[in-house]
């Protein structure tokens, strides 16, 4: 099967190459990959900026947001052939640390935590993956053109989460919100403050002459 492969830490060594079919786990889903997005890590990976090829493997299968459809399904695991899917990106460290060991490993403490397509796993972009069931996450159907953002939505509702619960440790209220980037995440941030109830306001810098915000 083919998919899309750098050689960390060296630029240009973006590749699309042949590479082996991946052999499930018991509690794996096998998954047809439909799409995946591409964000500025993405873009230091392939500048030989970043990243990390699994342990033993020269290169590292990219693409960490990802979209795919069930192949392949193991009993009770929740999901059926045919379901559309996101893959979690980040892995605990194997040690924990306190904070992996409570399940939030969004906030590992030793580094020691391994990322799919960035650190030491393959990622997504290929034309199929597996992934365990307990990271695997469910769409709707109706999300299927837009699915690939679930990842970097994820980003944006973690940060919510963390300003409420600040925010809870006390008397809060908010009624308006200042997103700063127009970008994707900015966008999407702004998009869960409207959901939120909020009045919110996006401040984006004009820095060429080719640049715009719609």
């Amino acid at each position: 099967m083919r998919a899309v492969t750098v050689r960390p830490l060296a630029a240009q060594s973006l590749e699309i190459r042949e590479v082996p079919e991946p052999v499930p786990a018991h509690d794996d889903l096998v998954v047809e990959g439909l799409a995946v997005g591409v964000c500025g890590t993405d873009k230091e990976i392939v500048a030989g900026e970043y990243g990390w090829a699994p342990p033993g493997q020269e290169r590292l299968v990219i693409g960490h947001e990802s979209l795919g459809r069930v192949r392949q399904a193991p009993p009770n695991s929740g999901f059926d052939t045919g379901d559309l899917v996101v893959g979690v990106v980040r892995r605990p460290d194997p040690v924990p640390c306190g904070a992996c060991a409570r399940g939030e490993f969004d906030m590992c403490r030793n580094g020691r935590y391994t990322e799919r397509g960035i650190k030491e796993r393959d990622g997504y972009a290929s034309q199929l993956w597996t992934v365990e069931s307990d990271y695997a996450v469910k769409l709707d159907p109706a999300l299927e053109r837009v699915g690939m953002l679930l990842e970097p939505a994820s980003v944006v509702a973690k940060a919510w989460e963390q300003v409420e619960r600040v925010g809870g440790r006390a008397w809060f209220e908010p009624r308006q919100v200042l997103v700063t980037g127009a970008g994707p995440i900015g966008l999407l941030a702004a998009l869960l403050g409207v959901q939120r109830g909020l009045d919110v306001h996006v401040l984006d810098r004009v820095t060429s002459a080719g640049s715009r915000l719609w």
